[in-house]
């Protein structure tokens, strides 16, 4: 037999156990002896702070208590927070438990109420008496879902709800109809300016007017010199520019409708009557900036100011409102494109043609309907039978 020596599973536990045992006594002893070298006595501590405070205030007592980590001023009562920084003004009077997040609390709008137990009805009959519990289904009121909670009147605040738009809701995509606002805008800019008002409006938010206001300023003539921006206006340039003026009190005060809008053949109309050159009046930056505004306004229509600064004349802002929107499918490609509508052989659609559409275009498809229905078959799709019914039949589902 080799001598070897029996492993005793015990003995390293008592190995471990000494070590841990050593290991917290060191740290307790070298724990103590730190605690006891920073460590200050009481009263030697109370006098060097005695001293310092006779010598920093020689006339009177000093303010404060004399150990401010230990005492608290004389005015404080013990039961009192004391804090010196400012309160924030949307937390003033707000209840402490309260763990919304602040700008949910800072919020206008009013939010869904949180989820509650509801009360039993002695509980409501206890504080209205005129209470009655319902006795059917018919008799609870619905409250409706969350998802439709913003739908439903006074879930917005009073400012949100009477919110004025800027722009055009609607917004004009003839090419005839956007000259047509663009000679107004000009009329209007160009009023503003000789009325020496332009500078003081040109940020301001003018009044969108009515049809008549619309009539009176393409009833001015423009008179183009050379192409260049001194042009004349011929008309009532006073009653356009006082037009345009409101003050924000009587915006708010007077809830004008959104004017009417000039139909395409009138506004082509206008358009062939009008001399082409006042297209070719130069516009600056002031100018572009106003005619931009005004016309977002009238129409909808916001021209990029990436685009903006490369326009020099009418015409060319012109060309960059007027421009076609991209067609988002193919089908609306095809349905531009009048050569393909002028062939009689040839339908376009914006969808695939199934074969119940081509039994509907040759008038077969009302007696193929009957004909399923008397013997009880679906009409379209395959009625209550699963699509995917040999998968289930495989899954062991059937």
């Amino acid at each position: 037999m080799n001598p070897v020596m029996p492993r005793i599973s015990w003995a390293r536990g008592l190995q471990s156990l000494h070590r841990a045992s050593s290991s917290t006594s060191r740290k307790t002893a070298a724990a103590a002896a730190a605690r006891h070298i920073s460590t200050t006595p009481a009263r030697s501590s109370s006098k060097n702070t005695e001293w310092v405070r006779s010598k920093l205030w020689k006339d009177g007592d000093a303010p404060g208590a004399a150990d401010p980590y230990t005492q608290r001023p004389d005015d404080v009562p013990e039961d009192s927070a004391v804090t010196r920084l400012p309160q924030h003004p949307a937390l003033e009077g707000s209840d402490p438990a309260d763990r919304r997040p602040l700008a949910v609390r800072r919020s206008r709008l009013p939010f869904p109420a949180n989820r509650n137990e509801a009360a039993t009805p002695k509980e409501v009959g206890a504080t209205d008496p005129a209470y009655e519990p319902a006795t059917s289904l018919d008799d609870l009121a619905d409250l409706g879902t969350l998802r439709e909670w913003w739908d439903q009147p006074g879930h917005w605040s009073a400012e949100l709800d009477g919110f004025a738009a800027f722009a055009s809701p609607a917004r004009v995509t003839d090419r005839a109809a956007i000259e047509v606002y663009y000679r107004r805008a000009l009329v209007e800019v160009l009023a503003l300016r000789e009325t020496g008002a332009l500078g003081e409006w040109a940020t301001r938010r003018w009044a969108e007017g009515s049809r008549d206001d619309l009539d009176a300023a393409l009833a001015v003539d423009v008179v183009v010199r050379d192409g260049e921006a001194g042009t004349v206006l011929k008309g009532n340039v006073a009653a356009v520019a006082d037009s345009l003026k409101q003050t924000p009190d009587e915006a708010a005060a007077v809830e004008t409708p959104r004017p009417e809008r000039i139909s395409s053949e009138e506004a082509a109309e206008l358009v062939k009557a009008w001399d082409p050159s006042w297209k070719r009046i130069a516009v600056d930056d002031e100018t572009k900036f106003a005619l931009r505004k005004r016309l977002y306004q009238l129409t909808g229509n916001l021209v990029p100011d990436a685009k903006l600064g490369a326009a020099r004349t009418v015409g060319h802002l012109i060309v960059l409102t007027a421009k076609r929107p991209k067609a988002k499918r193919l089908a609306e490609i095809l349905q531009r494109t009048e050569e393909l509508q002028q062939l009689a052989n040839v339908t376009l659609h914006d969808r695939r043609v199934s074969s119940i559409d081509k039994e509907v275009a040759v008038g077969r498809w009302k007696l193929i309907e009957e004909e399923l229905v008397k013997r009880d078959l679906p009409v379209t799709g395959l009625a209550d039978v699963s699509r995917n019914r040999e998968q289930e039949r495989l899954l062991g589902r059937i």
